[in-house]
């Protein structure tokens, strides 16, 4: 799993190079019959051949990509030659990605500056789930990322073996449904044990509670999944901090059994993170009707240039052009008005090409949209949206 410090690195080994470096982003989801028997390699060599890359950097792209891939939908590569000597960087996603125009022979690639700005949006902007399996033997712990799930082991270590019996012998979902004793005298006997058992139970779950917001905080997760029995991930949560709290964003229900494997978890998950993202989504789009919003391409670069916008939004499959001034970095959207800023160095250039950078420089949130939202992004407003600041 792909982490802050993973992160960096990648950013720090891609800027060392000066160009030209090789930029390749390659649709290899091996569910499209496209891609069968590695119908994408022959893709790639016939995309490398038109760059004309230089043969030593053909090479060892080409022992890279002949190389059993694991499975994934996206495969990029970053390949750059300095003192004879070729260093080649790849990567396997298990995500598609945005500003990425695959739909020309399933193949993107630059010969020059290097472009690292669809991997570094995913890097930083797609959102970290983590899952929290409550369940009868020992709650478990899943982070989500990128398309893919790993079971983290170690952060529940302090809870004891005994702790964890107990809780489970004390679970609120047994409390909540057991029948009380026709005795009142054994009934008030079940309710002073209950009392005890209680205050134990609540230090047990604040102490949980702590050592997931340790990891939540370690790991930026933004959203959390319970998953269990309901009235026990109802419980729990009242123990969260009202930080955590706001992070929950789906209780599920339980798996059939507590060593149910990785890939059965994200069975489960998957389509809910699928339908709560989707769902954040149009709420944007709700937003830039309800409050201070603009829309339209032209009234977006103006608010995102002058610094107004906090959040930009954008279609999935971005494709307009604008003009853009080479030195200034200015944008617009029309040639005449680029004209009366820089006559001498404007350039026409594909607007999903820079628009990662275009959003970073002025320190707005970049949101792509996919499914509904997307269809009102492009049939209602213009194509483009954004919030304001002011």
């Amino acid at each position: 799993m792909i982490g802050k410090k993973e992160i960096e690195t990648i950013r720090e080994k891609i800027a060392v190079h000066e160009p030209p470096v090789l930029s390749l982003y390659v649709d290899v989801d091996p569910a499209k019959p496209e891609n069968a028997r590695k119908g994408w390699l022959v893709r790639v060599k016939n995309t490398l051949k038109d760059l004309k890359v230089p043969k030593t950097i053909e090479d060892a792209v080409y022992r890279v990509l002949e190389k059993d891939r694991p499975e994934g939908k996206t495969f990029v590569i970053f390949a750059a030659e300095k003192e004879k000597k070729v260093w080649v960087e790849d990567f396997t996603l298990q995500v598609e990605l945005p500003v990425v125009d695959l739909g020309r022979g399933k193949v993107e690639a630059r010969w020059g500056d290097p472009n690292i700005a669809p991997l570094i949006y995913a890097l930083d902007e797609y959102e970290r789930y983590c899952v929290v399996f409550l369940n009868k033997k020992r709650w478990r712990l899943f982070e989500i990322f990128l398309g893919e799930i790993e079971e983290i082991m170690d952060v529940f270590n302090e809870i004891s073996v005994d702790d964890w019996r107990r809780i489970t012998a004390d679970s609120p979902s047994l409390r909540f449904t057991a029948s009380r004793p026709a005795s009142s005298r054994a009934g008030a006997a079940v309710d002073k044990f209950a009392r005890k058992i209680g205050v134990w139970t609540q230090r047990f779950y604040k102490n949980v509670a702590r050592l997931l917001e340790k990891f939540v905080d370690e790991h930026d997760i933004g959203r959390i999944i319970l998953l269990g029995v309901p009235e026990e991930t109802r419980f729990f949560e009242q123990y969260l901090t009202r930080s955590l709290r706001e992070k929950v964003v789906a209780h599920l229900a339980s798996l059939p059994t507590p060593e149910a494997g990785v890939g059965e978890v994200g069975k489960k998950v998957f389509p809910e993170i699928e339908r709560i993202e989707r769902e954040k989504e149009l709420e944007l789009i709700d937003q830039v009707r309800e409050k201070p919003g603009v829309w339209g391409l032209e009234n977006v670069l103006d608010a995102l240039q002058m610094g107004r916008l906090y959040i930009l939004i954008v279609p999935w499959k971005l494709d307009c052009e604008v003009w853009r001034c080479r030195e200034a970095g200015l944008v617009f959207v029309d040639e005449e008005t680029a004209k009366e800023f820089c006559p001498d160095e404007m350039e026409r250039v594909k607007l999903r090409d820079i628009i990662v950078d275009l959003a970073a420089d002025y320190g707005t949130r970049l949101e792509f949209v996919r499914g509904e939202a997307e269809k009102i992004l492009l049939e209602q407003l213009g194509g483009i949206a954004g919030l304001t600041r002011w």
